[in-house]
């Protein structure tokens, strides 16, 4: 099948070096990354990094057919030229749009609407969910009840986060929903596997080589989480991923300073952010543009914890065992679907000591069930695709 793939890309989207009717054109590097603003620039265009292990996992999943990744802004851009949807439509059999949190009261889709009402093929969206769900049908933009309506009326096959999300659609009268979990979930089953087979371990309470996420520049949480469970002399290892451009990390100086150590994935320059006079432990902050760089980072450590799913799954991917801390509807919504263990952030947060706490929570995991409940939604993600032909 010839298979239009757009929305959010992986991290090889980093190679367009533009795009002319349906014709993508790649360069054969990527862009240096160095300075202050390199970093915010590569940062600012996927949003968050996290978003690349979405667009990674959806193009895997579609591995076997004719796939052209077209960047969605080259079809948001070109949806005045009937030659190239004209291309488009005689080209493809059926597009597949990589999403995320596209349900949401802050954002209309309101090119997603124009930009599928003017492609004449079935549309497949993965991985769709919603953020703040409370009194979402209410608070839903124009823009993004028109793009449901556009989907309403022509074939179109819905792949959401989870339970939630699919009754939602349900409602809106959308016909084929089947709830799968994030495409990124399915890139690497077997690591995935061995990562939820050795987090059944109190041991990993007292592990000291630890990837922590959060949402540094925010709150103080992740600082304090790294004092509850690292050693005086261990060094917390944080990986940013859109908190140079969401969540007021700065980066002070010019434009042209060099910031970041590419090599090693290592935030080199000074960084400024609320709480960070709260650290009593040395610290590192990286980022990571390519997924391959940060799972080879990943594995060397013992322990993957904290409030970001996507910073979990990259050390699940990399068979490390990983604990998410749901903070959020989005979490929960995903957690719950594939059954993984996790720790609530309001109980967690209150607790006096977080190491027995952890110790006691990781005894309790019965790793057979979780896997045997990741198969079968594996197993799901697969029979989805092979109903819409893929």
């Amino acid at each position: 099948m010839r298979v239009l793939l757009t929305g959010i890309p992986s991290y090889l989207q980093r190679t367009v070096a533009g795009v002319s009717g349906s014709e993508v054109r790649h360069r054969p590097y990527f862009d240096e990354v160095r300075t202050k603003k390199d970093l915010i620039d590569q940062v600012r265009k996927i949003a968050n990094t996290g978003n690349y292990l979405i667009g990674e996992g959806a193009a895997h999943a579609l591995r076997g057919h004719d796939v052209t990744y077209v960047p969605f802004w080259h079809l948001a851009n070109s949806r005045n030229s009937n030659d190239v949807y004209a291309r488009f439509n005689e080209e493809f059999d059926i597009c597949v749009f990589a999403s995320a949190n596209l349900l949401r009261p802050g954002y209309s889709a309101d090119l997603e609407a124009e930009v599928f009402e003017k492609l004449k093929m079935p549309v497949v969206v993965m991985g769709i969910g919603i953020q703040r769900r409370e009194g979402l049908k209410e608070k839903l933009p124009a823009g993004t009840l028109k793009f449901l309506d556009v989907l309403k009326k022509k074939e179109s096959f819905f792949l959401t986060r989870g339970y939630f999300t699919a009754e939602f659609l349900r409602e809106q009268g959308m016909k084929s929903v089947r709830p799968t979990g994030c495409p990124s979930l399915f890139f690497a089953p077997n690591e995935m596997k061995r990562s939820l087979t050795a987090l059944a371990n109190p041991e990993l309470a007292t592990a000291q080589k630890i990837a922590f996420g959060g949402y540094l520049g925010s709150v103080a949480d992740t600082i304090v989480d790294a004092h509850a469970l690292l050693k005086p002399d261990s060094v917390a290892s944080y990986v940013v991923q859109d908190e140079v451009v969401a969540y007021n990390l700065s980066l002070p100086g010019e434009d042209d300073v060099p910031v970041y150590d590419r090599a090693s994935g290592r935030i080199t320059g000074q960084t400024e952010y609320k709480h960070s006079e709260k650290w009593q432990r040395k610290h590192e902050l990286l980022v990571f543009f390519d997924t391959n760089h940060w799972r080879s980072w990943v594995s060397s450590r013992d322990l993957c914890f904290g409030r970001r799913f996507h910073g979990c799954i990259i050390g699940m991917q990399a068979g490390v065992p990983s604990l998410m801390i749901a903070v959020d509807d989005r979490m929960r919504e995903m957690l719950e679907f594939i059954g993984f263990p996790y720790m609530e952030a309001a109980i967690w947060n209150r607790e006096a000591d977080r190491k027995a706490y952890l110790a006691n929570f990781l005894s309790k995991i019965d790793s057979q069930a979780v896997i045997d409940r990741y198969s079968a939604c594996e197993a799901n993600f697969r029979t989805a695709l092979a109903h819409v032909g893929l």
